[in-house]
């Protein structure tokens, strides 16, 4: 004789447009349509902008926060899979341009124009 019990381990678990279902959370199976467009997006750029989001949202039938929490998973794999194989973090960031010396200096005539004119009356 079969109990209830039996079948909870197979009840915990339903399937549901895409949605499986475990204990009292829903997470997202992406189409493997979905993970390549995803994939490739985020090899275009790490860091999805808010328009590109919502495209992707609209094209690949997702919500924009499924977008957006897909791409933060994703880094944290990369930063994982860094760990694991011993990269080196800096590495992987793009190297750092320091602008030119004359792009420091301001013009002399901006200078001027924040110099404050004092009298002889406010340095005694």
């Amino acid at each position: 004789m079969t109990t209830i019990q039996q079948f909870l381990p197979a009840i915990d678990k339903l399937t549901c447009r895409g949605k499986t279902r475990t204990k009292d959370k829903y997470r997202v199976v992406y189409t493997d349509h979905q993970r390549l467009e995803l994939e490739k997006e985020y090899h275009t750029s790490k860091y999805i902008t808010i328009r590109r989001k919502a495209e992707m949202a609209q094209a690949l039938s997702l919500s924009e926060r499924q977008v957006k929490i897909w791409f933060q998973n994703r880094r944290a794999k990369d930063r994982k899979t860094n760990k694991k194989n011993g990269a080196d973090p800096m590495a992987t960031m793009p190297p750092l341009n320091p602008p030119s010396c004359m792009d420091v200096k301001p013009k002399m005539e901006t200078m001027l124009h924040h110099i404050p004119i004092m009298g002889m009356a406010e340095f005694l």
